[in-house]
């Protein structure tokens, strides 16, 4: 599982290209200003199932300033 906020997927603000595939209205979640979810206990992950799947991190994209042409952001 990968969480926005955390080292795979470290910013919080890639939540909002995924939103209008998610539909969160639909179950009362919203997005705030600081793309946090809310109500406070929602979580949204990316779920990825298969057997060569493996957790991994993202460098900092302030720290590796190529780091946005190489994802294509």
């Amino acid at each position: 599982r990968y969480s926005f906020g955390y080292p795979a997927c470290p910013a919080l603000e890639d939540q909002e290209k995924l939103w209008p595939l998610l539909e969160p209205g639909r179950i009362d979640i919203s997005l705030s200003d600081e793309y946090q979810l809310e109500p406070e206990q929602s979580t949204s992950a990316i779920i990825a199932h298969h057997p060569e799947a493996r957790y991994f991190s993202v460098r900092d994209r302030k720290a590796d300033p190529d780091l946005k042409e190489r994802i294509g952001v």
